[in-house]
Parts: structure tokens; sequence; C-alpha cells
């Protein structure tokens, strides 16, 4: 341990190149050694969650599995996500792949071979994974990461028992759409499809972009890309809105009509789009950014954009100043619409620690059950996706309200989660628009303060 003190403290005589790669070889063994290690405790976790629920006929392990995936998201601050991957990759390490464990714990590998070997194994059958991961072991601690991923497949398809086309049909039931937020009010948008699909699609919208390149257009062409796909997908004149736009940026230039060409020719469906938007921003007197259900937020000029061009959306407007609550309806078991569309805005995703599946999304769920006097109000209502909805009623996961105004979540392993509440919509404060309206109110009551002489006598 000293010797990685003296090696990073900076003293006057530093140790040599090839002491310093030694210490960078050991610091990453000892990183695939607490990689091992946390595999085993995550197993561990997994095994006093399926205690707790081996009676549970046919639905035990897929039980004991969520809750290890939801405790241990909860306790290493990850997403659900995340912690599933981290949960799925330690059951197999402790289980099937035991030797690529050793081999971790002893450093001849690094996680991320060993999260390769892991995702390579996964389907295949029982009787051939052992082959599977004795062949490539021998080689693993060898190679890079993309190398030891092409050796993987190229094994996996020898043993394979299964023809690669009765694969293909199971992995294509797994076809998916993601939407993925970023920053600066951008997100990415991608599918998993067949390869055939994917390469068409890519092909067919890389030659549109192509077409359109011209010397004074400053769109490169991954711009073009992204402009043509969004113009596929979303205009119902294929891609003369990107034939358009450029045309345009011929005409005038700069940078300024550049930024004008993202999202050309996009035209809202009848999905319903829900945005809140201080009613300034929305005048264009301001440059408040609106709020985006499902992403964040997102600029005011694109908010005004989005109401000139949809054909179908919602907004939500608040008074700026008292942000003002609507009244909703108490008196019934199931919330109205009005009820359900507040309550969603106001939490925006799954109540659950950690989790941010759009409330949209979720269930509304009771924190007090109706049937123990629960009320059907927004102080007693909460979204909570089916997953959680379901941990709620079925495992030993228990919210409360938390004084802050978020929920705590008390897992079956004792530890306390609190999800903090969101900033409720159209929330008062220092904002232009509160300003705004600040200034009205006084300006109107100075106006309309009547004369001293005509004021009663007392």
């Amino acid at each position: 341990m000293g010797r990685l003190e003296d090696a990073t403290s900076g003293v006057a005589d530093p140790p040599s190149l090839a002491v310093t790669l030694d210490l960078l070889r050991a610091t990453d063994r000892l990183a695939s050694w607490a990689a091992a290690q946390r595999a085993r405790l995550v197993a561990q976790v997994h095994t006093f969650s399926d205690r707790e629920h081996h009676t549970w006929s046919g639905r035990s392990s897929s039980l004991a599995v969520t809750e290890t995936v939801v405790e241990t998201a909860a306790l290493l601050k990850l997403s659900e996500g995340s912690a599933a991957r981290l949960v799925s990759e330690s059951l197999t390490l402790t289980g099937e792949l035991t030797n690529t464990l050793t081999a971790l714990e002893r450093g001849e590998i690094c996680p991320a071979r060993a999260s390769v070997i892991v995702e390579q194994s996964r389907t295949l059958p029982d009787d051939a994974v052992h082959a599977f991961e004795a062949e490539i072991l021998k080689t693993a601690g060898d190679v890079n990461r993309p190398r030891l991923t092409a050796r993987c497949r190229r094994l996996r398809e020898k043993l394979h028992p299964e023809t690669l086309t009765a694969r293909r049909v199971k992995a294509a039931a797994d076809r998916c759409v993601v939407f993925e937020p970023d920053q600066d009010g951008m997100a990415w948008f991608s599918a998993f499809l067949p390869a055939e699909q994917a390469l068409a699609l890519h092909t067919t919208v890389d030659a549109a972009a192509r077409t359109l390149r011209a010397d004074d257009d400053p769109r490169t062409l991954p711009q073009l890309r992204a402009d043509v796909l969004a113009d596929m997908l979303l205009s119902t004149g294929g891609t003369t809105g990107v034939a358009a736009a450029s045309c345009e940026n011929r005409r005038g230039g700069g940078d300024s009509t550049d930024a004008g060409h993202a999202g050309r020719g996009a035209r809202s469906s009848s999905a319903k789009i829900v945005v809140t938007v201080p009613v300034f921003s929305l005048m264009g007197l301001t440059d408040e950014p609106a709020e985006l259900e499902g992403y964040g937020p997102i600029p005011a000029d694109a908010a005004r954009k989005l109401a000139a061009d949809a054909t179908s959306w919602m907004r939500l407007l608040t008074h700026p100043c008292t942000g003002a609550v609507l009244g909703l309806d108490r008196m019934r078991y199931r919330p109205s619409e009005d009820l359900r569309t507040w309550v969603q805005l106001r939490d925006k995703t799954c109540c659950f620690y950690g989790c941010s599946r759009p409330a949209s999304r979720c269930d509304l769920d009771h924190l007090l059950a109706w049937a123990d006097d629960g009320s059907t109000g927004p102080d007693n209502l909460h979204p909570a996706c089916k997953r959680h909805h379901m941990l709620k009623h079925q495992t030993d996961w228990t919210p409360s309200p938390d004084p802050s105004g978020g929920l705590t979540w008390l897992s079956p392993g004792g530890r306390a989660y609190t999800t903090p509440p969101e900033p409720p919509p159209g929330e008062a404060g220092s904002s232009p628009t509160a300003r705004i309206l600040q200034g009205v109110e006084i300006a109107t009551r100075v106006e309309q303060m009547p004369e001293a002489a005509a004021l009663p006598p007392f």
C-alpha cells in the first residue's frame, strides 16, 4: 500500500515507468477481484429473496429476481436496467460460469471481458455452455474485448445445436424501438430490428442524405441522415421537407437557417402530447423552457412550434405566481381524467425510488388503500409502473409519505430509500413569467387606487 501512495503522492523521486505500469496492472487486477466479490454478494442477496418467496408456486424465481434487482438498484444508485444486467450477470457467473468467475477473481480477465463471455453464452443450451467456457477461457486473458467478442461469436455459432434461422425467429420477437432522453433538448431514437431491415433502412437514409449534399449546405452527412430519417417518419411527403429545407438554406445560408433544418417536415400524430408551458412563454414574451412529458425541458421556441404544428396536444397552464392546483374529485375509487392528468404531470415518473418510467405509462396507486378509507385525491395517488405496483402489493416493499413531499420506500432488507418530490408544473418563483405577472398586478393596483379624498374616514 505504501508503494502505491508513493507513486501517487507527488514525491520528489517518482517511480520508474516499469514500476508505474506494474502498479497500473495491480490496480486493474484489484478491480477484477472486487467485481467478482460484487457478483458473489449480489447472488447472495438473491438467495435471501428466493428464500422469502420459495413457497410461491410458479413465480418464486421471477419475483425473487425482481426484488433483488430493485434492492440492488436502490442501494447502489443504479437504474433498474443496469441493476437487472448486474443481477443477471452475477447469477450466471455464480451458476453456470463459475470458472469465468474464478478467472475474474484472479485478475486473469477484466469485468468487461467477463461480461462478453456471459452475454455470448446466454442462448447456448446447458450441455454446450461448459464446453464454450472451457474453450474461450484458453485465450480470453490474452485478447482485448472486440477480439474476444468475435471469437465468442464464432465459437457460439459452432457449438449451438440450433440453426441461425431458428434462433433468428426467436430473436425477432424482441424487436423494439427505444427512446432515450439526452441533454440540451436532444434525444436518442433507436430500433432493434432484423439485420437486413436495419441495413436497408440505413442504406435508404444514407442514399437520400447524399443526394441533398451541396457545397453551400453547412449540414454534415450525419446531420443530413438525421434530418432525412425524421422527415421520412414524420412527414407524409417523403423527403420533400428535407429537400425544401436544403433549398431554403442555399438561398439564405448561415448557421441560423441550418438550425431550422432539424425536425423540418415533422408533424405530430394523433397520439396525445402533453406540454406544460408558461403562458407568457407561449405568447413569446419570455423564453422560459416548457416541459414535454416523457422527456423534460424543451426550448420555448420548440414548444411554440409544437403548438403551431401539432394536430393533437394538451396544454397545462398554471398560475405562475401561486401555482394553483386544480380542484379534483375525491369521492370515487377511479380517478377522473383531470385528476389522472394532474398526478401524472405533478410526479412525471413512477414514484418508486430511481424508476424513470413516464407517469403516463403507469398505474395510479392509492398510497392508503381505498379499502382502508384512503381517498381518491392527489395527496393519496401516485403513479406506479406495473412492476413496482406489483412489488408493493406482493412483497415487503412499503411506501410511506416523506415530510419533504416525496415518498420513502422501506425495502425487505430494512433500508429506506426516499424519492424526492418533483417541482410542480408552473412552480412559483423568480421566473420571467412570474415577474411579468407580478408587475402587471402591481400596476393594476396602482392604477385602481382611489384618490385620498375619496377614501372612507376610517
